[in-house]
């Protein structure tokens, strides 16, 4: 009994390092994909520069004379800047994540090989 078992896992282990780099680039890429889709989300929710587009031209504190109204707008134009400037730069980020994700294995297996 023990040895039907015994043979049974050790199939199990090479039929699964068999298919493991096809699951990382199949599977384990869209699984990826969507966390860092995921990530992209949450740093637009957090960040929100569409939502400070939205409300350029709405007076800051409710200050509604021409002085205030033009500070809001210098305001919000340099957040929305500030904002998309920071969502650029972890969209940057994420890919070099995901390009790291690609390139794993065949690091591994270069670094197996030298």
């Amino acid at each position: 009994m023990w040895v039907l078992v015994s043979q049974r896992m050790l199939l199990e282990f090479f039929l699964d390092l068999l298919y493991f780099p096809l699951w990382w680039y199949t599977g384990g890429v869209k699984k990826a994909l969507i966390f860092c889709f995921h990530l992209i989300q949450d740093a637009n929710l957090t960040l929100a520069p569409g939502l400070w587009l939205k409300n350029i031209f709405v007076p800051m504190f409710g200050q509604t004379d021409w002085q205030g109204r033009l500070m809001s707008v210098f305001m919000r134009i340099m957040n929305v800047i500030v904002r998309a400037i920071a969502m650029a730069v972890w969209l940057a980020v994420v890919a070099v994540i995901f390009a790291l994700w690609l390139m794993f294995p065949v690091f591994v297996v270069y670094m197996m090989t030298v």
